[in-house]
């Protein structure tokens, strides 16, 4: 008897573990394409946005390039790069509409971006753009060049583990002003 009241207490500690992690939503669910050519902004953000809506949970992107402009992060909905995804920064500075990174957040709570996956500013044609816009004087000379993660007064984020490539900002892979971000394992490659 002692050993079926252990076991069901043991299930039942699992159990309410596991009603505490949050719930995976898979990209491709919401249209999210992974060919590395179709525009991703707002099917992302609606994703980001739906997840929310539910209460937080992960976004989970799947080997793949997902091209994509500035992202607005929300509390409660973190980020999943599994090894083999890529976020490809847009070289259209249009695509960022004047925001400061790929993704990017002020004032949220309780966010990970976290896995083996990439971010990829494409940093170098993203400043071409820019230079071009410029010089045809369709946007002004002081016009914010995004980086690749944007975090103002955020509390309780962690970047985890994923990949920095090639942002437009010089040296700056990310940029936190304020508030309580933590950075453990990420690295930039920029072969």
């Amino acid at each position: 008897m002692k050993k079926i009241l252990i076991i069901a207490s043991l299930l039942l500690v699992s159990l309410a573990g596991s009603a505490q992690d949050k719930p995976i939503y898979k990209s491709s669910f919401f249209g999210i394409r992974s060919d590395g050519a179709t525009d991703n902004t707002t099917s992302i953000q609606k994703a980001i946005d739906f997840i929310s809506s539910k209460g937080g949970g992960i976004l989970e992107f799947s080997v793949g390039r997902y091209l994509t402009g500035a992202i607005e992060l929300k509390s409660g909905v973190d980020i999943n790069l599994r090894e083999g995804a890529i976020i490809v920064g847009s070289t259209n500075i249009y695509a960022y509409g004047g925001h400061k990174g790929v993704f990017w957040a002020e004032g949220i709570s309780d966010v990970t971006i976290f896995g083996k996956g990439v971010i990829d500013g494409r940093g170098p044609e993203l400043l071409r753009n820019i230079r071009e816009q410029i010089k045809m004087r369709h946007i002004p000379d002081d016009t914010v060049v995004p980086t690749l993660v944007y975090l103002k007064d955020c509390v309780n984020i962690n970047l985890k583990d994923f990949i920095l490539r090639y942002p437009a900002t010089r040296d700056v892979l990310y940029i936190i002003e304020g508030g309580d971000v933590k950075v453990e394992g990420c690295y930039t490659d920029t072969r």
